[in-house]
């Protein structure tokens, strides 16, 4: 049985050229995250803080005496 010929200098520059690629775009995608931070963190300074609603009493289910007096 023959083994198929594998070429090893295309296997590597095959592996080379897509890293590149794959670094490209992770250096994309880390810059993207970087500026959206920035915004959303802009955004937070910009908005007035809530003030926390004020809390309602809490109702007391008064319990019914059955009793036959």
């Amino acid at each position: 049985m023959n083994r198929a010929k594998v070429d090893t200098q295309r296997d590597e520059r095959a592996k080379r050229e897509s890293q590149i690629v794959i670094e490209a775009e992770r250096a994309a995608r880390e810059q993207k995250t970087a500026r959206l931070r920035a915004l959303r963190l802009a955004a937070r300074q910009a908005e007035p803080e809530p003030e926390p609603e004020p809390t309602k009493p809490k109702r007391v289910a008064r319990r019914k005496d059955h009793s036959p007096d």
